[in-house]
């Protein structure tokens, strides 16, 4: 009879053991809320309601911060794809690509390099996942994404452009400058003709006016100028940890 009883409790002992080492916790913020194949997801995707931007393309505030929030889990996503990976193949035996400090392949590269396996599905589509997890229509955040990129990348544009006109005018005055103070007519005609191609130059590379659309949309983004920055910031730290092709290696498409 004592034997009995201690046989059911070791089995309800194991049991229970064996359904703690398997669960999840709620609050994990790496575990998928809805998880699904990525057929399921392209073909959800695709069923989502059509989305009809605003006329003067402009974002809101509203849109802004449903991207932010899209973005973080998107990384979170993507981030417990990664370690997945890392596991398995630690797992398997095989060493991890060590660390190059160069820009990683993109993700559809990274596809093509190591086939279709689930969790790096999920590194490819984590944006969607996470539109998905969180309510948001894909479709919306497709655009508002675009907006967001195109009013960046204007802003980097207007940067370098006002960077090269400061090392414009320095030039032009230095060259003043000598004309100046050379005595010499000969070197003064140089000089001027100098400074003449230089306005012609300058006049033929001039960059046009910023669009108005673009910079509303970068003023307001700048309202979130640090949220966005802390996104670059682990978006750098994540790409580290994109699998990388040997040193010489061709990808399967053949390129390098």
């Amino acid at each position: 009879m004592l034997q009995r009883t201690a046989t059911v409790l070791a089995l309800a002992g194991a049991i229970l053991w064996a359904c703690g080492c398997q669960a999840k916790p709620a609050d994990d913020a790496s575990v998928p809320k809805h998880p699904q194949g990525t057929a399921n997801l392209m073909d959800a995707v695709a069923k989502a309601p059509e989305y009809h931007p605003p006329s003067d393309g402009r974002l809101t505030e509203a849109q802004v911060k449903m991207y932010l929030d899209v973005r973080q889990r998107e990384q979170q996503i993507r981030e417990a794809a990664f370690k997945k990976r890392q596991e398995k193949q630690q797992e398997a035996g095989e060493t991890p690509p060590a660390d190059s400090g160069q820009d990683q392949p993109a993700y559809v590269e990274v596809l093509q390099t190591v086939g279709d396996q689930p969790d790096v599905a999920d590194i490819a589509t984590a944006d969607l996942r996470a539109a998905q997890e969180l309510g948001v229509n894909p479709k919306e955040y497709a655009w508002v994404k675009e907006r967001v990129l195109e009013a960046r990348m204007q802003e980097t544009a207007l940067a370098l452009s006002r960077q090269i006109a400061e090392s414009r005018q320095q030039v032009l005055s230095q060259l003043d400058k000598s004309r100046q103070e050379t005595t010499d007519p000969v070197r003064k005609a140089q000089i001027e003709r100098q400074i003449e191609d230089f306005n012609n130059n300058l006049q033929a590379t001039s960059v046009s006016a910023a669009d108005p659309v673009r910079q509303a949309n970068a003023a307001l983004l700048a309202q979130y100028k640090d949220a966005l920055s802390r996104l670059q910031t682990t978006d750098q730290r994540i790409s580290h940890q994109l699998p990388s092709r040997p040193e010489g290696g061709e990808s399967p498409s053949g390129g390098r």
